[in-house]
């Protein structure tokens, strides 16, 4: 029995691993848009995020989603998301709702400088830490450390996109 049960977990990897085309690797994250910020008391903030994203392969779904900015070096914010869920073989935008508070000891008032036509994101980067696992099933914990903010910001591609809204 421990044997068959071994069988029927290595088969679906190994025609996996087997199959030729699209990959994981081929996942890409193609824009990223800052659509509101909205202060929630002193220290709390609520974000709304446009993400598009590129996925050749299979359906996926991404789980206990935190961020962490960093401005000059300082942590500043840590925000949270909820679950997103990914379709295979889709191009799509999603707006995420992500909900977070300031570190303390640091002032949010040092952010203003990133407002208006002289405002230069090159101090400020992104950690980002998840969970991805195809639907209901194996999954990988996942970290990206410091990401200039200025590599994430940019329009998306197409103005046609569908955009999905994740609560």
């Amino acid at each position: 029995m421990k044997k068959l049960s071994l069988l029927l977990l290595l088969i679906p990897l190994l025609l996996l691993s087997g199959c030729k085309g699209n990959g994981i690797k081929d996942i890409s994250v193609n824009s990223v848009r800052l659509i509101s910020i909205t202060p929630e008391g002193f220290n709390g903030v609520s974000v709304l995020m446009e993400v598009g994203i590129h996925n050749p392969t299979i359906g996926f779904e991404l789980t206990d989603v935190t961020a962490v900015a960093k401005f000059q070096g300082q942590e500043a914010l840590a925000v949270r998301a909820h679950q997103l869920m990914v379709p295979a073989h889709s191009d799509q935008l999603y707006r995420i709702p992500l909900q977070g508070n300031f570190s303390e000891g640091f002032k949010p008032l040092r952010l203003l400088r990133l407002l208006g036509k002289n405002a230069s994101y090159e101090d400020v980067t992104f950690s980002i830490f998840a969970r991805v696992a195809a639907r209901g099933g194996l999954g990988k914990n996942i970290e990206i450390l410091d990401i200039p903010l200025s590599s994430l910001l940019s329009k998306p591609d197409t103005e046609n996109d569908e955009i999905t809204t994740t609560e």
